[in-house]
């Protein structure tokens, strides 16, 4: 099943050129100039952001409180499949799979508040149904490599710290809440790990979380002409190894 879930309209081709730093790229377009694109992607994506590359940008809004005058939305894997990279669009997709009882993995709810504040942490969600919390957090993942889907893509004390979060909010709330993880998959994928190589953290952190009680949702996401697919296929989560 494909269900579109999200619009994020035209585009316009260009040609990847370089990343000077983080926040920023270049790109060509069709008529040889060379614009300044701003990569709303913490990630090092090097597998997708490389000279030569096909990538989708978009011109932003209110362009004059900015210093560049586009943002960069998507580039093409090996296999043609456009790659969404732009984490901006993360709070709009994610809601609409939440408010969505056929799609959302935890059907109808009651109640949904974003940016929600606990300790020392923030949180994406806080979800309720039924009279139970729902603490959720967010996280998109574009690095696949034969069909393995590994988050992070670079070290991340953030991602480590929401795990902790979750796992002592289950530990100091008991029954009464659930805490979750949804991870958007934006590449074709069969199944999930950690990447041990990058974060050892993170990755002992999951499994920990995950046999605390932590529930991993993987969505399939899919851009297809300028549009946000979800998909129903299964991803399925890598056993840990013996020595990591």
């Amino acid at each position: 099943m494909e269900k579109l879930i999200y619009e994020i309209g035209e585009t316009e081709e260009g040609i990847f050129l370089e990343r000077p730093n983080r926040f920023i790229c270049k790109v060509k377009l069709k008529d040889n100039s060379e614009v300044l694109v701003h990569v709303h992607d913490s990630g090092r994506i090097k597998e997708l952001l490389y000279e030569g590359n096909t990538v989708n940008i978009r011109r932003a809004k209110n362009i004059e409180k900015r210093k560049t005058q586009w943002d960069l939305i998507s580039a093409k894997a090996e296999d043609g499949e456009d790659i969404l990279l732009n984490s901006a669009f993360h709070r709009y997709i994610s809601e609409n799979i939440l408010r969505d009882e056929e799609i959302s993995p935890f059907g109808k709810i009651d109640f949904l508040k974003a940016e929600v504040k606990i300790g020392h942490s923030r949180l994406d969600y806080l979800l309720k149904k039924d009279n139970k919390e729902i603490w959720l957090e967010i996280k998109g993942a574009s690095l696949v490599e034969n069909k393995k889907v590994i988050f992070p893509d670079a070290p991340s004390i953030r991602a480590t710290k929401h795990l902790d979060t979750l796992v002592n909010i289950l530990e100091t709330k008991g029954k009464d809440v659930r805490a979750s993880v949804m991870f958007l998959v934006f590449r074709d994928s069969d199944l999930f790990t950690p990447n041990w190589e990058t974060d050892k953290v993170f990755s002992e952190a999951f499994y920990q979380a995950k046999n605390k009680g932590v529930e991993i949702f993987l969505i399939q996401l899919k851009l297809k002409n300028g549009n946000i697919y979800y998909t129903d296929k299964k991803i399925h989560i890598q056993e840990i190894v013996k020595g990591k």
